[in-house]
């Protein structure tokens, strides 16, 4: 499983064409999809697992203490659909998946499978995976909508599928251990908020800012998430255009049970290239 980080530039879901005929308003597709590669030239995360009455923890780098590649290039899909000149939905998708085998050079405190803490001491060989998927619909309003600007706020649901798995090959000395260490694997919805500035610089040519986030607690959970997009879009043909956008989004987390303490932390920074299918 490669880690490849997502590649969200990905078109804006709202991120519509502007020589798509609209009458006297700009950017009026009803049908908009993109596929791209998102190049993460700079991801900084941590993460901790701990019995819960031990603390925080110590935190770890899932790349410089695991081995997991995550400033790599990811596949990212959106869409959006418009279900009049004013409003639409939009929908995105996008994952990373990653492995690596690695002997540590630090010792890692982790909980075993019954909430127990341990520690996996410096030498060990440890196999790791993450899984990060991410799932976003929201609905989009025009408040403002000229045959050069729109203007767009709305709301949605953000929703993250977090697996972190940790399997002890070998001990410190390089013979093969019993040390098992806990799975972790859950879900994490969270409401989002968002506005949207789509400009048309000529009938093929546009500029997209895009920014939304939030934070909520609940049950055992809490969480926050903000991302931003500066892109700019262009119609090569009637119904295809390329793009390329900057993107930035930041994820926090953090998972209380009666076992064990979960915090995960993720900022990533990169480039999408995209191509794009309008009508």
């Amino acid at each position: 499983m490669n880690v490849k980080y997502l590649c969200s530039a990905g078109l804006l879901s709202l991120a519509p064409l502007a020589h798509a005929d609209g009458g006297d308003r700009a950017m009026m597709e009803r049908v908009y999809v993109s596929l791209g590669g998102y190049s993460v030239f700079r991801a900084d995360s941590t993460m901790s697992l701990v019995e819960k009455n031990l603390g925080v923890g110590a935190a770890l780098s899932p790349t410089d203490t695991l081995g997991l590649d995550i400033e790599t290039t990811v596949l990212k899909l959106d869409a959006h659909y418009r279900i009049s000149p004013t409003s639409h939905i939009a929908a995105s998708w996008y994952r990373f998946d990653t492995d690596s085998s690695k002997t540590l050079r630090t010792s890692v405190d982790w909980v075993d499978p019954d909430g127990n803490q341990i520690t996996i001491d410096a030498g060990s060989e440890v196999s790791s995976s993450m899984l990060y998927d991410i799932v976003k619909v929201g609905y989009y309003w025009s408040f403002h909508h000229t045959d050069k600007v729109e203007l767009s706020f709305g709301g949605g649901l953000h929703i993250s599928k977090f697996e972190v798995d940790l399997d002890v090959k070998t001990d410190s000395t390089g013979n093969p251990t019993t040390q098992e260490s806990r799975r972790v694997a859950h879900t994490v919805p969270l409401p989002t908020l968002g506005i949207a500035l789509n400009y048309r610089i000529n009938p093929s040519l546009y500029w997209f800012l895009k920014a939304e986030g939030f934070y909520m607690k609940y049950d055992d959970w809490d969480g926050s998430y903000s991302e931003t997009q500066l892109g700019i879009e262009y119609a090569i043909m009637d119904n295809v255009g390329i793009g390329a956008a900057l993107a930035s989004d930041s994820l926090s987390a953090s998972e209380t049970t009666s076992a064990y303490k979960f915090e995960y932390d993720n900022k990533l920074n990169g480039i999408n290239l995209f191509v794009s299918w309008f009508m």
